[in-house]
């Protein structure tokens, strides 16, 4: 078995490197640019001097290591049968190794071999070792390093210790293993199961629990038709669906959820022709609420309300779209999936392509939508209650809309996704150690007070922010219904205070990984900048401005001198926000630079978007609005909110089943994005026909609306004069 692993390492080891610096650092952005800059600036005697180094070290160190293995009584320590197994390896394991593949100069060094050859064997299993080999070049004052995770095909009596313990028989002085953790299981040799994991009680709980929706989605579509078809005396469809809820109704609050979503849509009436309706018993309308014929109606319906702002669907889905493209380009480089490296950070370096490195201004139009549709529908309302509302059930809507789908996201991913794909790099992806102890944060909207290392699903940071701003809404709202100038003074006053605190932040601490080159605490801006509340909330409230001006000036008219001012203005800032960036490749940005940019980036951005809201809801929006207000948007971007929930675990699910690299070239890249859209929208699709919907439903039948009981009783006057 030795000899086997010593000729795979023999010819694995003599080719690949990587260039660090002399600490061995290396970070997602700067870090990884000064080893950049140090590779590409070597030549090639340097190159073939370090690989003669290397194959004279493998050929002195190596095999005096073999010789004398027999003394060293290590095959002791191994099990018997790992011993015994490897004894006669069959030709199909060894070919299932990884081997070192082209573009080693490029930083391909993911030699993952044949998954799928090697558990076909059925006694054999996959495994993956992180290993590197560090050797000194320039006197000791570089480090060149090569992390390489090596594919390797064992038999199954052979423990993940059994491996380890052979894989450092053949060390060479300047190889070792990485001691790393990945999920619970510390190590560097992790073999993957099928499954891989146990059927634990989380996932028969999990199962059963959508076994019972399932039951009721299918058993209220058979009462609805029942009630349809048979209880109608001409045998028709009697029975109609009515929705009386305008499009631009309460669930508007939040961006991710939009109008004529099931919030809005639950309110059924049951009519028969010239005959009084039958009241239906509890139990038909709770088995009502999950009928999937009913929500898919609900879903597919594009039709847009009166006084439905339409622009806002083209923004919703294109934005959510901007956050997968850049997901699906950046994950696969978190865990070093490209087969040329060095192609990514020369391409991201392009002017073109800065567009994706600020993706997170798709977020911030989220927060901006959130304020801007918060304020304008409930200052809507309070116009109509002399500016009295039901707090507590103002705050209890909010949290029960998010919640249920949240929450069956979260146990979708702690108990059947491990069991969904498999592939060697699937070890990664199993464990989630962060959401078993601290999935409460989550539901509790708190967890962006944590370090992100205790976050569970960490891309969820945007709810607890939305969640927080939503909190303290009602101080603000109150005083731009009663006092609108004291109430958009101090709009302005907390706009400004989060600007500052946001450049003083960033000016302390950088813009994280060191993109933007000089100085920063690194690991920092996350934790300390990028998810915090006090420095994300200024977009929500421009917002919360832009809704504000369209209660009070409902039909806003400019001259057209200002229109075209305001368009050429809003597009030229917006683009020079996104693009200025652009130059801090190519010369280290201060810290004083990046704390002013990062401080009115967002707002700026926010700013600019608010200005297309408003220009499209007056009429000056021109194609633009008839693009973003296209009826196609409306069903789609009512799935919003649950894409952006279940989008990194499709993309994650892609990338952590491949058996190789990934090519980053326009086409793969158009692929992975296409499939993981197409395939996040199916998800969101499924979850809002099965928990979003209902419990939305829900809700109207535990706690009927005043406003509706009213109306009715209006209506029924009505008919009775």
């Amino acid at each position: 078995m030795a000899v086997v692993l010593s000729v795979l390492l023999l010819f694995c080891f003599c080719f690949g490197f990587h260039v660090d610096d002399v600490n061995g650092t290396s970070g997602h952005t700067a870090g990884v640019f000064s080893w950049y800059n140090k590779f590409s600036m070597m030549n090639i005697d340097e190159l073939n001097g370090l690989e003669t180094g290397i194959r004279n070290a493998i050929k002195d160190n190596l095999m005096s290591e073999l010789m004398s293995f027999p003394e060293t009584g290590i095959v002791s320590t191994v099990s018997p049968g790992c011993i015994k197994d490897t004894a006669n390896f069959p030709i199909q394991a060894l070919d299932a190794f990884g081997k070192p593949r082209s573009g080693i100069l490029r930083e391909n060094f993911a030699w993952l071999g044949n998954f799928h050859e090697c558990t076909s064997l059925g006694t054999y299993q996959h495994c993956v070792a992180d290993m590197q080999i560090n050797a000194p070049m320039n006197n000791g004052t570089t480090n060149l390093t090569v992390p390489i995770s090596w594919g390797i095909c064992m038999p199954k009596s052979c423990s993940e210790d059994d491996i380890e313990i052979l894989i450092k028989q053949v060390e060479v002085p300047f190889f070792h293993l990485i001691r790393k953790s990945t999920g619970k299981t510390p190590g560097v040799v992790h073999c993957n199961q099928i499954p891989a994991k146990s059927y634990d009680a989380g996932f028969i709980c999990v199962v059963t629990l959508s076994s019972i929706l399932g039951f009721l989605m299918l058993l209220g579509a058979a009462v609805d038709v029942y009630i349809r078809w048979f209880e109608s005396p001409q045998n028709i469809n009697g029975y109609q669906t009515i929705d009386n809820s305008p499009v631009d109704s309460k669930s508007e609050r939040t961006p991710l959820l939009t109008g004529g979503t099931p919030n809005d849509s639950v309110h059924v009436e049951v009519q028969r022709h010239n005959q009084t309706p039958k009241k239906q018993g509890f139990l038909t309308r709770f088995l009502l609420c999950f009928a999937v014929n009913r929500s898919l109606e609900k879903l597919l319906n594009a039709k847009q309300g009166d006084k439905s702002v339409g622009c806002l669907n083209g923004i919703r889905v294109l934005s959510i779209s901007w956050v997968i493209l850049a997901h699906s380009i950046f994950y696969p480089m978190n865990e070093r999936m490209y087969d040329d490296t060095i192609e990514f950070y020369a391409m991201i370096q392009r002017l073109d392509f800065t567009v994706i490195v600020k993706a997170e201004y798709a977020v911030d139009t989220f927060f901006l939508l959130s304020g801007c549709l918060l304020t304008y529908l409930t200052l809507g309302k309070m116009a109509h209650t002399n500016g009295k509302l039901p707090w507590g059930l103002f705050y209890f809507h909010r949290f029960w809309r998010l919640t249920p789908v949240y929450a069956a996201v979260i146990l979708f991913f702690l108990f059947l996704d491990p069991y969904i794909g498999s592939g060697p790099l699937w070890y990664r992806y199993i464990d989630h150690p962060s959401c078993e102890k601290y999935w409460w944060r989550n539901l509790l909207y708190i967890s962006n007070f944590f370090p992100k290392s205790e976050m569970c699903m960490d891309w969820s940071w945007y709810l607890p922010n939305d969640m927080q701003f939503f909190v303290i809404s009602p101080f603000i709202l109150i005083l731009l219904h009663k006092v609108p100038k004291v109430g958009a003074g101090l709009l302005a006053t907390l706009t400004a205070i989060s600007i500052i605190i946001k450049a003083s932040l960033t000016a302390k601490y950088g813009m994280g990984g060191g993109v933007f080159g000089a100085g920063g605490v690194a690991g920092a801006y996350w934790d300390k900048i990028y998810d915090k509340p006090w420095t994300r909330i200024s977009p929500y409230f421009v917002g919360m401005a832009v809704g504000f001006i369209m209660v009070r000036r409902p039909h806003l008219r400019m001259r057209p001198i200002v229109v075209l001012c305001g368009w050429v203005l809003a597009s030229a800032v917006g683009l020079v926000v996104i693009y200025v960036v652009n130059n801090a490749f190519y010369r280290d940005w201060s810290l004083a630079e990046q704390g002013i940019y990062n401080g009115l980036g967002s707002f700026t951005w926010a700013s600019c978007v608010g200005w297309v809201i408003l220009a499209c809801k007056n009429g000056y929006g021109g194609w633009i609005n008839t693009f973003l207000s296209w009826n196609f948007w409306v069903p789609v971007g009512r799935l919003t909110y649950t894409v952006y929930l279940v989008h990194p675990i499709i993309l994650r699910n892609i990338l952590f089943s491949s058996s190789n690299p990934f090519s980053f070239t326009i086409i793969p890249i158009s692929t992975r994005f296409t499939g993981g859209i197409v395939l996040s929208h199916m998800v969101a699709f499924v979850f809002a026909l099965a928990i979003e919907f209902p419990f939305a439903n829900l809700e109207k039948l535990l706690i009927p609306s005043n406003v509706e009981k009213k109306k009715s009783e209006k209506e029924r006057n009505k008919e009775q004069a």
